[in-house]
């Protein structure tokens, strides 16, 4: 017997949250200014491009 949430739909919000999570992460690791974009991609395992959208929203 399924839950309330098919199997699909829960992979969908959990995909949606640890995403989330990485990109608080990201932000605070920009925040903190002592780690070029490279690494907080390679950390993080979030694209080089979204870390430098979240760069420029940081400067906003």
């Amino acid at each position: 017997m399924k839950g309330v949430l098919g199997g699909t739909e829960a992979r969908r919000i959990l995909n949606t949250g640890q995403k989330e999570t990485k990109r608080e992460m990201a932000l605070k690791m920009l925040k903190g200014g002592e780690l070029p974009v490279e690494k907080i991609a390679e950390y993080t395992g979030l694209k080089l491009e979204e870390v430098k959208q979240l760069s420029e929203l940081k400067k906003m």
